[in-house]
């Protein structure tokens, strides 16, 4: 049997190509509100509005570039030809979504909904194509980990641009005499020009590497989808799997679109400190790879990623009780979060992959893009939720990001949605991860029970296959 471990170069390359996510979806979550608030001028229902409803195209677009890609067959394989045409329009839909448009608020609102809409989209083209990708590119289970760690050094450091440097080098343009709405604009085009060199190296260096389809393509039709959907959420791994993201990701947006707030009007901090926040947690994350590898290794995935989110939340919980008053305990709570949010996201695409590998065995086909697509579908669908929810309970609260001091209500607030919700988002995502049931071992024979399959040889014991069984629980 083919391994299906790949050498380092490839692992490099394929991981330069996730930049999008932590160039453009991080700049995206932490500083969008932000800028659309204080640079823009609208006000906050508003531009949560247009955060919320275009994030939206995300995950109905994500639904239809899985089936898609699915049954796509070109010499480019099925997945490359959608990335070779995200990774040009992704660059150009982000830096206009940070230009500021002239007009009244009607045409800024519309403006900045149709950019939207055109990034989300093609975000959702590249997330599920380059994650379907992944589980064709490394085949091995610890294969898939390291392939998965070596693209965590990529999305750390594009984080630290996409979240430690922007306030920083736009305070350092505006101070050389550059308009602040230019400022945003020429750093968009920075982080846009990046992720187009890194998405070719990935498109390039992906080549030929994914696996022969044995099935034939299907009709596009929608029934075909939801039979597929259907299929899909009847394996208990695979529910498992999306809903540990989703409370993982009900963590993330809370936490980052609260952070700049909480610094500003709770623990009265110059904004700019985020920037020296942002950097200390990628470069905490970036320290913590090959721990997180080690111990992964060590104790097995399952149990590494449910301890991870179980230590994260009962200390943020701790946190909350004690209370996060100073600058050292602002760097204390976020150490906590990011050791979570580290060990969640270095690993949780390997389980998807793993997914991949259960739906064959199950039902005898491939469709990566389908499993990609479907669980995004559904994070997305939460997220915009969560994008609603935090900034409708900041309006609710009496919240306004342009005065200069916040009711007492909003103070209350701004502590539950930093702190509170986070530590309790974390919990459950421990809770589905732990319930998780694939393991290195059983996995194995999974893989075999597919070899002897394919080459019409003899099927494994009753009792191994009980084993593969097991894993469907």
């Amino acid at each position: 049997m083919d391994t299906g471990k790949r050498n380092l170069r490839t692992k490099l390359c394929y991981g330069a190509g996730y930049l999008p996510d932590p160039c453009f979806y991080q700049f995206i979550a932490s500083f969008q509100i932000v800028f659309l608030t204080g640079v823009v001028g609208l006000s906050p229902a508003v531009a949560g509005t247009i955060s919320s409803v275009t994030i939206m195209s995300d995950a109905i677009f994500s639904i239809v570039v899985g089936k898609w890609s699915d049954n796509v067959r070109s010499r480019f394989g099925r997945r490359r030809p959608f990335l070779l045409a995200v990774y040009l329009l992704m660059p150009l839909s982000f830096a206009m979504m940070f230009r500021t448009a002239g007009g009244g608020d009607t045409f800024r609102f519309w403006y900045y909904m149709l950019w939207g809409f055109v990034f989300w989209i093609a975000y959702a083209a590249f997330f599920v194509c380059y994650v379907a990708l992944g589980a064709d590119v490394a085949t091995d289970y610890e294969d898939r980990i390291l392939l998965n760690s070596y693209t965590r050094l990529f999305t750390l450091g594009g984080g630290i641009l996409g979240t430690a440097v922007p306030l920083t080098a736009i305070a350092a343009l505006t101070s050389r005499g550059m308009e602040t709405e230019n400022a945003w604009f020429l750093f968009a085009a920075a982080l846009a020009a990046l992720v187009l060199l890194g998405g070719f190296l990935c498109w390039n260096a992906t080549r030929g590497l994914e696996q022969p389809v044995w099935d034939e393509p299907e009709s596009q039709g929608i029934a075909g989808f939801f039979h597929d959907c259907r299929q899909l959420l009847t394996l208990r791994p695979y529910r498992k799997v999306i809903f540990s993201k989703v409370f993982s990701n009900v963590a993330y947006t809370f936490y980052t679109g609260t952070l700049i707030f909480y610094m500003q009007f709770v623990l009265q901090i110059d904004t700019r400190f985020s920037a020296v926040i942002y950097l200390l947690s990628n470069v905490v994350s970036l320290v913590l790879v090959p721990f997180i590898a080690k111990m992964t290794f060590k104790l097995g995935k399952r149990k590494y990623m449910a301890y991870a989110q179980f230590v994260c939340a009962g200390l943020s919980l701790l946190m909350g009780l004690v209370g996060v008053r100073s600058r050292a305990l602002l760097v204390l709570y976020m150490l906590i979060y990011i050791y979570g949010q580290a060990s969640f996201w270095q690993l949780c695409n390997t389980n998807l992959y793993d997914i991949t590998d259960l739906d064959e065995y199950r039902f005898g086909v491939r469709r990566e893009g389908n499993i990609m697509a479907l669980q995004s579908f559904i994070n997305t669908g939460f997220t915009s939720v969560s994008l609603k929810v935090l900034t409708g309970l900041l309006a609710a609260s009496g919240f306004s990001a342009t005065a200069a001091v916040q009711t007492s209500g909003a103070i209350m607030m701004l502590k539950t949605l930093f702190i509170w919700v986070p530590a309790g988002a974390a919990l459950l995502s421990g809770l589905f991860l732990f319930a998780y049931r694939v393991d290195k071992d059983n996995f194995v024979l999974l893989k075999e029970a597919l070899y002897r399959r394919h080459h019409d040889m003899e099927n494994l014991s009753e009792e191994e296959t009980a084993r593969i069984e097991d894993m469907f629980r």
